[in-house]
């Protein structure tokens, strides 16, 4: 399941990404940069495909103390990487929402909601399309939220499992810093993607792969040593999420 022509893999994203763009009309592309994975690796491939006056990224923490560490991250590669970068503090704007007495995971999906519709604000100002960063193996388990890191206008990586976002990251010399960390969209405190999903990425890519590249139904799997109850639930994150990856529903005309 590993790339094996790493320079085609970039050029055909490039490619895309510039096509879009142009064909669009736009001026160019708007992101959120966490100081993540992801997010690295697109807009060092915005850059290369668009050059970096047409790539704007927005830097949008939640708890601006608990992520200094990623927000430095940012920082690095888009000074790096010479693009116009902008600082919004959420924490303020989530605030507001206290008296709803959200929980933990309706505050976070909140919080995904607000970095949209900033990223979309200064898209709509600039005449830029807003570029976003989901993997396939997010979109298959649905890990990503509906109108808020999934409302994009265009997904250059949605074609990489997790491990082929390693790969190209590595490639392109993304910094080891943003590599090694642990994969979280820093909603709250010591969250992280793998302790959401209850399976770790490795695992989920090698199912994922077998089952839509490969063939193998969830059974066999099983069948071919996967642990039961890992399957059952990558199975259960991929038949729960099906309505985020279909149009919205309408009824039929006559």
């Amino acid at each position: 399941m590993k790339l094996t022509d790493l320079e085609e893999a970039k050029t055909r994203i490039v490619d895309f990404i510039s096509d879009y763009v142009r064909t669009a009309k736009a001026k160019g592309v708007v992101m959120g940069l966490s100081g993540g994975i992801d997010s690295a690796l697109v807009c060092s491939l915005a850059v290369e495909a668009l050059g970096p006056e047409r790539v704007l990224v927005e830097f949008l923490p939640v708890r601006a103390e608990d992520d200094a560490k990623n927000l430095a991250d940012a920082r690095n590669l888009a000074d790096r990487l010479g693009v116009e970068a902008e600082l919004f503090e959420l924490e303020p704007v989530i605030k507001a929402f206290e008296p709803l007495g959200l929980d933990r995971v309706s505050r976070g999906n909140l919080a995904a909601r607000m970095r949209m519709a900033v990223c979309y604000a200064r898209a709509n100002q600039r005449g830029m399309l807003v570029i976003g960063t989901g993997n396939k193996t997010e979109i298959l388990t649905g890990y990503f939220t509906k109108y808020g890191d999934g409302g994009v206008d265009l997904l250059p990586i949605a074609n990489l499992y997790k491990v082929n976002v390693q790969q190209l990251s590595e490639y392109m010399g993304i910094p080891r810093a943003i590599i090694e960390k642990p994969p979280s969209a820093g909603l709250w405190e010591g969250q992280t993607d793998e302790g959401e999903l209850g399976v770790l990425y490795d695992e989920i890519d090698k199912m994922l792969y077998l089952r839509f590249e490969r063939g193998v139904d969830w059974n066999g799997l099983e069948e071919m040593g996967f642990d039961k109850a890992k399957v059952d639930r990558v199975r259960s994150l991929y038949l729960r999420s099906q309505h985020k990856r279909e149009p919205l529903p309408r009824p039929e005309s006559r």
